[in-house]
């Protein structure tokens, strides 16, 4: 008998939890994420070419024992610490990563855990708001899989901090109604998490949160005192929590060739205005699925929420804006603003906010705006939802339907105009989805099932799994095996990997080589990240972006070709191509290569110096010079060592670490030590243990004076270092 009743209290418990809209938001994130999640697709574009190689560079040096400050993998060398978009301190994503970090398929479910974790924080945020079941599911499936939420998923740290905002805007409102300092401390981690990738979405939600604290404190009608010290906790602890990050990115910026940016840069990344007809259909210019003609890039420019949502809203908006004015006018604006926002130059608010809001020269896409979008959108859907559910007759709201029918128009004129009369289909289909939605709600007091269908089938139709968010899980993993330039590129440089200091390949027209070489610890002397040594860019010439063949790489002073010697001094030992190019052998059927043989001694002992007052070396000069005898310095540096006839050393034993370099030296007089590895702010030199002057040499790279005698001379790249070396110019400009 008591085993019946236990087995029975057991199922009516089942029953209850399967009910809740937790466990459902699980089921249909299971299905939304399932070919992810089973290996099939993996997140494409910076995600696999980004994103995923900095977060394993970082996890495998944690379980190294090491710290992944310096990436020297890419682009020669470079402070990944003081990168905003790595993750290099973000331990909800590199924690998990240190179960496999190498593993791309485990990245992706990482990413889509914070999506998972992001809607039961939606679904706790709707519920305080008095939202019933339904409205609350479809609350979280509109904020993390609608329009950009699900077309930019390659935007991972973006995705990251936009994932945080359900908490963070949860913990903050519960604040502003209960007063409790628990509270304040979710919002204060939360909001630090959330700082940790210094995108332009975190940068637009911190400016949301001031507005959101600004209004809380305003219309508190008690215990304002109290609000303002909690709020004043939460912006101290995530700025405590957040730190390390903004000033080792504010430290670099001054060194890199995206301190600011102009609004001629900016407006650029502006969405078309074309791309608003994607509000009323997901693939109206068959940018997610078939052969796209879109007006803009298809993950950046993307607004579809989904049809259900959309004729929601359209047919039960009015009796929210009536029930609930103030909130959803404030849904409405943030709504407009952001689309305003992200359309650039098109209106005058980009502009004018560009000339006078600090920070927003920092970034370079108007198109971000639209994550702000989204979550209003999903407040306003899912209370024209529950008001459909309370049985409210319809109601539209006219301005949001005339609005509609423009961009309705607009989308039959670019459809007939182009000849592309697939997308006249897929504006059917919507319409037919949200007819459907809406129809159901009319005739069923319980469609929740009709309802739900019709999201997840909308959403699998135009938001997951298309061309904008999922691709071959086995294309870009260099040890798959398949046939492919990346997967013979890596063959040849793994199998002439060594020890000790790295020799360097660069890569044209390899797309998963490039950043995913530094998931095996190949080293490039070029990448893919649009943030970049001004120098290094000056000298190399090679841009942030990947090339896609040799013929495309620009030509400085300093490198008119593949013989110039500041490739010899970099370590470039290879040049690879999936095509054939001067001077280049096939390795296979898949890969060109041109082996350089000219390439330097890792560490130098020059006896001689020449002195340049600009802040590169003359390049005419500098590539007539024997750098074996030859070191170039700045004007103004002084060492003990001399300038001509300089003492011989000897290189002993070295040990060789991501973030460091220790080697053992006897040099009969004071000596030259260079090491052919770019330097930056925040290396430190030490001979012996106590700090030696580091100086640049040949434009990149370090050297340091070593005294008379038998010394261990070590390099290491401190954060503290960077802090002061990178904030101190910045501050005394």
């Amino acid at each position: 008998m008591q085993q019946t009743i236990g087995a029975v209290s057991l199922i009516n418990r089942w029953t209850r939890s399967t009910a809740t809209p937790g466990f459902a938001w699980c089921v249909m994130w299971l299905v939304l994420c399932l070919p992810w999640l089973l290996g099939v697709w993996t997140i494409p574009f910076d995600a696999v070419q980004q994103f995923f190689p900095a977060v394993s560079f970082t996890a495998q040096q944690l379980l190294l024992g090491d710290v992944a400050w310096w990436n020297p993998y890419l682009h020669g060398g470079y402070p990944q610490l003081a990168d905003p978009q790595m993750m290099t301190l973000q331990p909800t994503v590199v924690l998990p990563m240190l179960l496999a970090p190498a593993s791309l398929h485990w990245f992706t479910v990482v990413i889509l855990l914070h999506v998972m974790v992001a809607g039961m924080g939606a679904l706790k945020l709707a519920a305080t708001q008095g939202l019933q079941r339904l409205p609350q599911l479809m609350f979280a499936l509109v904020f993390l899989f609608g329009g950009v939420a699900a077309a930019r998923l390659q935007h991972t740290p973006m995705i990251v901090s936009y994932c945080l905002l359900p908490w963070l805007w949860l913990a903050l409102d519960q604040l502003r109604h209960h007063l409790r300092w628990r509270h304040a401390v979710l919002a204060g981690v939360v909001g630090g998490l959330c700082a940790l990738q210094l995108t332009q979405v975190t940068y637009l939600i911190v400016l949301a949160c001031a507005v959101y604290a600004i209004a809380a404190i305003a219309m508190a009608r008690a215990r304002r005192i109290r609000l303002c010290l909690q709020l004043a906790t939460v912006g101290a602890m995530a700025a405590a929590i957040s730190a390390p990050q903004w000033l080792s990115t504010f430290a670099w910026l001054a060194h890199t060739n995206r301190d600011g940016v102009s609004l001629q840069a900016a407006l650029p990344g502006a969405i078309h205005w074309q791309s608003l007809v994607t509000l009323l259909s997901g693939n109206v210019f068959e940018q997610g699925r078939g052969d796209s003609w879109a007006f803009g890039d298809i993950t950046t420019d993307y607004l579809y929420m989904g049809a259900v949502p959309l004729a929601v809203w359209l047919a039960w908006g009015g009796a929210v804006v009536r029930s609930d004015p103030r909130g959803a006018r404030i849904a409405l604006a943030v709504f407009v603003l952001a689309v305003l926002f992200a359309l650039g130059g098109a209106t005058p608010l980009f502009p004018w906010l560009f000339g006078w809001l600090p920070g927003l020269d920092l970034f370079r896409r108007p198109s971000d705006g639209l994550f702000l979008a989204v979550p209003a959108a999903a407040w306003l859907s899912a209370h024209a939802l529950q008001s459909a559910l309370q049985r409210d007759p319809l109601r539209p709201h006219l301005p949001s339907l005339l609005v509609v029918v423009m961009l309705a128009v607009a989308g039959a004129w670019l459809v007939l105009g182009s000849g592309r009369l697939q997308g006249g289909a897929w504006l059917a289909i919507s319409v037919a989805i949200g007819a459907v939605a809406v129809r159901q709600l009319i005739r069923h007091r319980s469609p929740s099932r009709w309802l739900l269908g019709l999201m997840l089938l909308d959403l699998l139709m135009f938001n997951v799994s298309t061309s904008f968010n999922a691709r071959s899980a086995t294309r870009p993993v260099l040890t798959a095996t398949r046939p492919g330039p990346a997967q013979s590129a890596y063959q040849l440089l793994s199998a002439q990997r060594s020890e000790g200091l790295p020799e360097r390949a660069l890569a044209f027209g390899i797309g998963p080589l490039t950043n995913g070489a530094a998931v095996h610890g190949l080293a490039l002397a070029n990448g893919y990240n649009p943030l970049l040594d001004r120098r290094a860019l000056q000298m190399l010439g090679m841009p942030g972006d990947p090339l896609d063949s040799v013929q495309q790489k620009p030509e400085t002073p300093w490198t008119p070709d593949f013989d110039a010697p500041l490739y010899d001094l970099i370590g470039v030992r290879w040049v690879l191509a999936p095509t054939a190019f001067p001077g280049s052998h096939a390795y296979d059927a898949e890969l060109q290569v041109m082996q350089r043989d000219s390439m330097l001694p890792r560490m130098l002992n020059p006896t001689a110096v020449r002195r340049h007052d600009e802040d590169l070396p003359p390049a005419a000069a500098f590539n007539r010079t024997d750098f074996s005898t030859t070191v170039w310095l700045p004007g103004d540096t002084q060492a003990a060592c001399a300038d001509a006839d300089a003492g011989k050393l000897q290189v002993g034993a070295t040990v060789y670490r991501a973030s460091g370099l220790s080697v053992q030296v006897d040099a009969a007089a004071p000596a030259w030590l260079v090491v052919n590895e770019v330097t930056a702010p925040g290396w430190q030199a030490s001979v012996d243990g106590a700090a030696a002057p580091l100086m640049r040499a040949n434009g990149l790279f370090r050297a340091v004076c070593v005294p008379a005698g038998r010394h261990q001379v070590a390099f290491r790249f401190s954060p503290l270092q960077l802090w002061r070396d990178g904030l101190g110019q910045r501050l005394g400009r």
